[in-house]
């Protein structure tokens, strides 16, 4: 009785290891969502934003834009291509969602960018690529107004750094 117990311990030990550990979900994104964008690089993002070096943006880069941005006009048209899971919005529609990874999994952070204009919303937790421009809410928020949203595969690595 006690040598199963421990080959099964030891095979459940062994399994852990050999195979990969599942990417960290859109529920637990929601769960860690204080309401309040994290700045992850704070100054220098936004300084390459309103330069125009935004080609290579993430998620993360632009949640921090979204939310220190002091002049939206300076980013209204900059074209976007992201990838991330859709997360429900407030008040309907759904924002683009990454989990950012400063140092390891345990302090991943959720980011996300509002997203409008792309016609229903995906589930939530699906992954998609959203195509589109920046746009400047009526109340001066930036949003990304989608001209393409599509499904794809939850990419090798899921987080952004």
């Amino acid at each position: 009785m006690v040598a199963a117990t421990g080959g099964v311990a030891a095979t459940g030990v062994i399994l852990s290891i050999l195979l990969p550990p599942a990417s960290l979900s859109a529920e637990i994104a929601q769960s860690r969502d204080v309401g309040a964008a994290p700045l992850f690089a704070g100054a220098d993002v936004v300084s390459l934003a309103t330069h125009g070096d935004t080609a290579k943006f993430g998620v993360g880069d632009w949640a921090s834009v979204f939310a220190t941005a002091t002049n939206p006009d300076a980013f209204e048209g900059d074209a976007v291509t992201l990838t991330g899971f859709a997360t429900p919005a407030d008040g309907g529609g759904f924002e683009l969602t990454r989990l950012i990874i400063t140092h390891c999994v345990i302090d991943a952070q959720p980011a996300s960018v509002p997203v409008v204009g792309s016609g229903a919303a995906p589930k939530t937790g699906a992954w998609i690529e959203v195509t589109g421009t920046v746009r400047s809410s009526g109340s001066g928020a930036l949003q990304i107004a989608a001209t393409g949203v599509k499904p794809i595969p939850e990419p090798q690595d899921p987080y952004e750094y």
